[in-house]
């Protein structure tokens, strides 16, 4: 690890601190509460050997594409019925003329890393606004998409970087919808999303013990303003934290034309983290603030308490944003993020 670290990190970034200015006119850029949302217009249904038939609500937008990844090495003998009777049945290939078409897929030539099998997509080339009906003679995943469809979820989760203890939100968007049921799942706990207004969902989980990136899955079902029924799996996910070390007491004040910044690290892993710190300006009318300069330095962290100090020369007069953070480096990650603001 230490080798890795010269490699990474020159000696001559450990001994020095570098500061430096941000050129006159840009704006500064807090980091992301969240990831960008994921937007989804397809769901997820599984076949197991108790349930054979599935119902598969389509909003009649345009078509429809049925995928179905057998669990087994064979073909899930997928039988596909439109609302006005008419059927794909296995080994049939349909046509254009029919609307109705089937195709074999190779996961592995599309570089999907999936269970072996015959995998195969049935195609509806413009649907109803109402349920088909899917039998299937073996166990497996089916995922439904309507690509043109105007019903989509939105999903995303905050915080992006989360601190051992700290609870997480969950949020879900759903436009034109009268009604709809939104779960999240998370490792191994559920919730269910409550409506916040104009088509957001929202929902907090808790006491979630996990290292590493984390995926959240979103199902929504429910109707459309129109009475149509739908349904939507999406995704999310963020990164849990290892707890490397906590930052607190953190204070800034200007000396002889530096901005030093002076803060605690209680270090629960030993190792190498980076100590930044932008400056900003007070809020313009617009309320954005001038990026002013900024500081970075490594340092050796021990497990306990250690002090970190930061000098960033700043010429600037009135009030000042201090953005400060603590990177992990050998254990990458988000150790801590404090802002305050110094007259």
């Amino acid at each position: 690890m230490k080798a890795l670290a010269l490699l990474l990190f020159p000696a001559a970034l450990f001994a020095s601190d570098v500061t430096g200015t941000f050129p006159a006119g840009e704006q500064y850029q807090p980091p992301a509460d969240h990831a960008p949302a994921t937007t989804s217009r397809m769901y997820v249904r599984t076949v197991t050997r108790d349930v054979r038939a599935l119902e598969l609500p389509a909003s009649g937008d345009g078509s429809l594409l049925v995928w179905t990844i057998p669990a087994s090495g064979t073909s899930m003998g997928a039988r596909l019925t439109t609302p006005t009777g008419a059927v794909l049945r296995p080994g049939d290939f349909g046509s254009v003329e029919r609307g109705l078409r089937r195709f074999r897929f190779d996961s592995a030539e599309a570089g999907i890393e999936l269970p072996r099998g015959v995998q195969e997509v049935l195609q509806v080339m413009q649907t109803e606004p109402a349920a088909y009906r899917l039998d299937a003679d073996v166990p497996g995943l089916v995922v439904v998409a309507e690509p043109e469809s105007a019903i989509a979820l939105e999903t995303w989760v905050t915080p992006l970087s989360r601190q051992p203890g700290e609870p997480v939100t969950v949020f879900a968007r759903l436009r034109g919808i009268a009604k709809a049921q939104v779960t999240a799942r998370a490792l191994d706990t559920n919730v269910e999303l409550s409506p916040r207004g104009d088509g957001l969902y929202e929902a907090t989980i808790r006491d979630l013990t996990a290292t590493g990136t984390v995926q959240v899955r979103f199902e929504a079902d429910g109707e459309t303003v129109d009475g149509v029924r739908f349904a939507r799996t999406g995704s999310a996910e963020f990164v849990a934290e290892r707890g490397a070390a906590r930052l607190h007491g953190v204070r800034a004040e200007k000396v002889d034309g530096v901005l030093r910044v002076t803060a605690s690290a209680d270090a629960a892993l030993a190792g190498n983290y980076r100590f930044d710190v932008i400056v900003a300006g007070a809020r313009d009318a617009n309320g954005s603030r001038p990026a002013i300069a900024w500081g970075e330095g490594v340092r050796r962290l021990e497990p306990g308490t250690n002090a970190l100090t930061l000098d960033v020369p700043v010429d600037a007069v009135g009030d000042l944003h201090v953005d400060v953070r603590l990177l992990g480096l050998d254990a990458i990650g988000l150790a801590g993020r404090v802002v305050l603001d110094v007259q």
